[in-house]
């Protein structure tokens, strides 16, 4: 498969990003996984040719000596990148939690609500290959955490770090 012209890309729909998540809130791993999941998905923008291009020059002019997941800023192993996939979704749930709220507030907040859904939702849908329908943005989000990693943190500090804030009282 050949990589489409960035004016090809332009034309094509873009899939939609994850709710209440602006952009500029999204960690640089996150960013890259995304860019990935475009990628794969034949739904291209023009930066990710962009940073395809990168990450293959990274890789040729290192001759292959540094993985190309390396070069891509993505995750080089299968337990980084479960990690990488919870991350994701606990920072997505942090962002859905009282947009109100302050950040340790919504970190002390979150950690309640991943015990909750630990305790009275977990064991119900660990077999379940997608959140039932009718669940909110909020257990999705931590239906696909816990889907994607056997730990999860459970305490606001431990939330707070994931969600890349400092405590602010």
């Amino acid at each position: 498969m050949s990589l489409p012209s960035p004016e090809t890309v332009a034309d094509q729909p873009r899939p939609p990003l994850p709710p209440e998540r602006p952009a500029a809130a999204w960690s640089l791993l996150d960013q890259e996984l995304v860019r990935a999941h475009r990628v794969a998905n034949e739904s291209l923008e023009p930066e990710d040719i962009s940073w395809l291009c990168k990450g293959f020059t990274a890789f040729l002019a290192a001759d292959g000596r540094v993985p190309l997941e390396r070069c891509l800023r993505l995750p080089t192993n299968e337990r980084a990148l479960r990690r990488a996939r919870r991350d994701h979704w606990l920072r997505s749930a942090w962002q859905l939690v009282e947009p109100s709220a302050s950040a340790w507030r919504r970190s002390e907040l979150l950690a309640a609500e991943v015990s909750r859904f630990h305790s009275t939702k977990w064991s119900r849908w660990s077999r379940l290959g997608q959140a039932p329908s009718g669940s909110t943005a909020l257990e999705t989000a931590l239906f696909e955490a816990f889907r994607s990693h056997e730990r999860i943190p459970g305490t606001a500090m431990q939330l707070h770090n994931i969600a890349g804030q400092r405590r602010d009282g």
